[in-house]
């Protein structure tokens, strides 16, 4: 990936976590802080900062309702479609 590209990439990383830790923190009644490491520990947040797995295209709430997912079976799985 060019640096310009990672760059980009990088921002759209940014905006996904501005817009998934608000929707924790109101479904999941964490604070801020407690809500950035609730996706910082999870496989989707490692997936999420890989481009080529293209996590980043699902939504703000389907990234929420996946790390949910993967916080109470143990395991994340993806939807077949984007």
């Amino acid at each position: 990936m060019k640096e310009m590209e990672k760059i980009a990439f990088d921002m759209i990383v940014v905006l996904k976590v501005q817009s998934v830790i608000p929707l924790l923190m109101e479904r999941k009644h964490l604070s801020f802080k407690q809500a950035l490491q609730y996706l910082y520990a999870s496989e989707l947040y490692q997936m999420l900062e890989n481009e080529a797995t293209k996590v980043w295209h699902y939504s703000p709430m389907m990234l929420c309702t996946l790390v949910e997912k993967e916080k109470t079976s143990g395991q994340l799985i993806l939807p077949d479609h984007v």
